[in-house]
């Protein structure tokens, strides 16, 4: 029902709007609390996994970008997430950059954006998650500065961000390539200070762009076991556009710059984690981002060497169902 009727309808819209009608109905969802009781019970898939002190209810999770400001995290994880990542969270509210900013490339199963780092900021998210987390699932939140912040003040961006939702998630994520190397040694370094002075540990993954080079990815191995980093989100989305065979040339020249998730991705997320399996010796999770449409994609990324997988894109083209379809598939 959702790829004969309800896709085609949605996909008439502009995806920005969509996504804050989407949003609205999951808000009105939220009290069905009958609906909601069936609803877990439709999508439920248990197939637990564990990894220090996370424990997954399955190995699929919603990628960063969906909720940003931890809106409706709560009402999505009805629809059998075993994880959830919100934001990404910057200390102060952000617009984010102009309109038009996500674009769907339908032909090609992608999505290209250029949203920024639009988001409410840390205090109005540490309300949302304090007022809405009720259920089971794992909560993590993707993490940076504010857009206009350099030198010192980067690292007292992430600190803040950091401390101030510390004791509400179960996660961190931090995006490498969104700040210099140097600086975020330097964040890695003081998270890890105040992390040894905590009362619980908070788990910290740092996710990979799809297109970050061998080079790059020795470093940040060597900075993830110096920082005792659990794990890796291989990979963000690609500013290649190669991939994109489907669309016309044109279409794509007028669309411009941005960021390639879904589809058009092609293998270059498969690829970074098949190094990281290969070269860190089962030392940290790795989570599988990018490319996945369908449940068997899911499980060529975990043949490479990844633990657990994260959807966005899929999720947009397939509706609801495909998280219990990868949720089945690996279910082992």
């Amino acid at each position: 029902m959702y790829n004969l009727i309800v896709r085609p309808l949605l996909f008439r819209i502009d995806p920005e709007k969509v996504h804050r009608i989407l949003l609205n109905w999951l808000k009105f969802y939220r009290y069905l609390l009958p609906l909601r009781s069936c609803v877990r019970g439709h999508y439920k898939v248990f197939a637990p996994f564990s990894y220090g002190n996370l424990h997954f209810k399955n190995r699929v999770g919603l990628s960063a970008g969906f909720d940003k400001n931890a809106e409706t995290f709560d009402e999505l994880a009805d629809f059998g997430f075993g994880f959830l990542e919100v934001g990404t969270i910057t200390p102060d509210s952000q617009p984010g950059n102009p309109s038009p900013r996500i674009l769907r490339l339908v032909k090609d199963e992608s999505l290209i954006s250029r949203t920024g780092f639009n988001n409410c900021g840390v205090d109005i998210t540490l309300e949302h998650i304090r007022k809405n987390r009720k259920h089971s699932y794992m909560l993590g939140v993707n993490i940076n500065k504010n857009p206009l912040s350099a030198g010192e003040q980067i690292i007292k961006d992430f600190e803040l961000v950091f401390t101030r939702l510390y004791e509400s998630v179960d996660y961190f994520t931090l995006n490498w390539g969104s700040i210099d190397h140097e600086s975020f040694a330097k964040v890695l370094e003081n998270l890890t200070t105040f992390r040894q002075t905590a009362n619980k540990r908070c788990s910290i993954f740092i996710k990979l762009p799809a297109d970050i080079d061998e080079r790059a990815l020795d470093l940040v191995i060597s900075l993830a076991c110096k920082y005792s980093i659990e794990g890796f989100i291989a990979t963000g989305p690609t500013m290649d556009h190669s991939e994109l065979h489907q669309t016309e040339t044109k279409q794509l020249e007028k669309i411009g710059n941005g960021g390639v998730s879904g589809r058009g991705i092609g293998k270059k997320s498969q690829h970074v984690v098949r190094y990281l399996s290969k070269h860190t010796d089962h030392h940290f999770l790795i989570i599988g981002a990018g490319g996945i449409m369908t449940a068997e994609d899911a499980a060529d990324m975990v043949s490479q060497g990844a633990d657990m997988v994260q959807i966005y894109s899929a999720f947009i083209y397939s509706g609801p169902s495909i998280v219990h379809q990868i949720g089945k598939k690996l279910k082992y």
